[in-house]
């Protein structure tokens, strides 16, 4: 579900979440989710990103949209 177009007419818009990882300007891995919630992709994303690395990242910046408590336990861990 996308938040409403200037017509407001209500249609199923299909669209995808593409998450992407960098370090140092240079893109390192990214993921094409079907969830509509960055929150819920994060974890996944950066399953994925273990795997293509073969590390999880010491730094993680993301905005409030990726706050859930899932989350933070994961991130924390």
């Amino acid at each position: 579900r996308l938040k409403e177009d200037h017509m407001r007419n209500g249609q199923l818009k299909p669209a995808y979440n593409v998450q992407m990882g960098t370090e140092n300007q240079f893109i390192l891995g990214y993921s094409v989710h079907q969830n509509r919630t960055d929150a819920g992709c994060l974890i996944p994303h950066l399953e994925r990103l273990r795997t293509l690395v073969g590390r999880l990242p010491q730094t993680i910046v993301a905005d409030a949209g990726y706050g859930s408590e899932e989350n933070f336990a994961y991130v924390e861990k």
